[in-house]
């Protein structure tokens, strides 16, 4: 949303207020001549129909000036939301939109642009030359005026905004890559998350992922089984030699949740719900770290935790909650991306909302082809999907690979719109093609070469969901 605000100095009424005075002290004064009374006459007579004049010139330059500022400050933002655009090149679109609309009479014309916090900043101080004002010493009259757009998804845009990101944690992202995705995604935040809740909401939920994705202890056993965190393990010992050898069998249980997000980790389904968002339940629970039943690979080490051990974050619009999470991001594990892309989805389901929190529950698709009077949509349901490398780890069915462009296919049917960063990837490599064949479009899709392009990217999806409006 775009919010404009201006302000002006009112010269001409300071103007007629001199004129008015300098009248008044003529005809009073006595001393002069016929002659000098009837030079100041005329000098008055002309300031005061000639200032009407002057004033008109004032008051038309003004508003033309502020106009082509509203124009101008839009035209940048439109800029801003367009793929791979700097604020440089905003600022620059600005100025020149600028130029071909502003009034011709400013003598001074010093009107700036300039983009700070999501803000594009317009100001003027300007001026309009006089022609017969000068006669009393007013050679010019001030346009001082500022237009503001801030940019924000904001809540008087008339729909609901749900995304979903899928981030990267994998060893892969050590370092300075990790620290640039954590910039760029809580710079999205601060732009698609608005303030004010009341009428439209705007949530943002985070899927991080590596060789698992961590539901935490919270969700574990409504995703796993309502067993699933009681594992049991047999143990044999034996004493003696020959004829005297002994052996007795012991049996030990253990809560996984008593270790809390530790050991939480999801696998795929291996059902015919491995491709769908369909809820889970019994016979459609998920595999989980430690069962190896029927997994062609499995990890099971109790002595370490599973990875990631950063839990996913249903939807919410609390930005401090999700900027601290993803803070608290790791860098270790392989790469499933289909399970983060399947989680990914699931935060924006309606068909998961008895998993999720009430505040997380996802609005229903159906919500996505209806409209306001307005002719926009009611709702926006965003995935972001976010890797720099292969897809290398998978415990049943296809590859990684695989599984994650079917599960793309199926997601973006039910109407969610799906954006993918690539990041550091090889230009037609298997992760190349597989982000482009996640994405809604072409357009939906970044190949990140470095961490300002990262950055960018975020920050063009962001200013792409974000609604443009101008308002007084």
């Amino acid at each position: 949303m775009f919010s404009l605000t201006g302000r002006s100095m009112s010269a001409g009424f300071a103007t007629f207020e001199l004129l008015k005075n300098a009248a008044r002290s003529f005809t009073h004064d006595k001393r002069g001549s016929i002659a000098i009374m009837f030079a100041l006459m005329l000098t008055a007579s002309v300031a005061l129909a000639g200032g009407a004049i002057d004033f008109g010139r004032w008051l038309s330059a003004k508003s033309k000036t502020h106009n082509a500022m509203d124009a101008a400050v839009l035209a940048g933002g439109r800029v801003l939301q367009l793929a791979g655009k700097t604020n440089a090149d905003a600022v620059a679109a600005a100025q020149d939109y600028y130029n071909l609309n502003k009034a011709g009479v400013l003598s001074n014309d010093s009107t700036s642009f300039s983009i700070s916090n999501n803000e594009i900043i317009s100001t003027s101080a300007s001026s309009v030359e006089t022609v017969f004002l000068k006669v009393i010493g007013i050679d010019s009259l001030a346009v001082n005026l500022t237009s503001k757009a801030v940019l924000a998804a904001g809540g008087n845009s008339g729909a609901h905004v749900e995304i979903a990101m899928m981030l990267d944690t994998t060893g892969s992202m050590y370092g300075s890559k990790m620290t640039d995705l954590k910039a760029a995604a809580k710079d999205l935040i601060d732009i698609v998350v608005w303030e004010d809740q009341s009428n439209y909401t705007s949530r943002v939920g985070l899927a991080p992922f590596a060789e698992y994705v961590n539901v935490g202890a919270e969700y574990f056993q409504q995703v796993a089984g309502p067993n699933a965190n009681i594992m049991t393990s047999t143990a044999r010992t034996c004493s003696g030699w020959g004829w005297r050898r002994r052996c007795s069998t012991t049996t030990t249980t253990k809560d996984i949740l008593d270790d809390g997000d530790r050991y939480t980790c999801i696998k795929e389904r291996n059902t015919s719900s491995r491709y769908t968002d369909d809820a889970p339940g019994s016979g459609n629970f998920f595999k989980f770290y430690g069962d190896t039943s029927n997994d062609r690979l499995y990890i099971v080490n109790y002595g370490y935790a599973c990875r990631p051990n950063a839990v996913i974050t249903p939807m919410t619009s609390d930005k401090t909650a999700l900027k601290n999470g993803i803070d608290a991001f790791p860098t270790s594990g392989g790469t499933a991306g289909h399970l983060g892309t399947q989680w990914a989805w699931y935060l924006l389901s309606p068909n998961w909302n008895s998993v999720w929190p009430t505040a997380s529950e996802a609005y229903p698709y159906t919500m996505l082809s209806q409209q306001n009077s307005d002719g926009s949509p009611k709702l926006y349901k965003i995935a972001i999907l976010m890797t720099d490398g292969s897809y290398n780890t998978y415990f049943s069915g296809y590859s990684s690979t695989t599984q994650a462009r079917e599960i793309c296919t199926e997601m973006k049917a039910t109407g969610i719109t799906v954006y993918t960063v690539g990041f550091q990837i090889s230009q037609n490599s298997s992760p190349d093609i597989t982000m482009q064949q996640c994405a809604t479009s072409a357009q939906h899709y970044y190949n990140a070469s470095n961490g300002e392009a990262l950055k960018s990217a975020f920050r063009d999806i962001a200013l792409k969901i974000a609604d443009l409006r101008i308002s007084e």
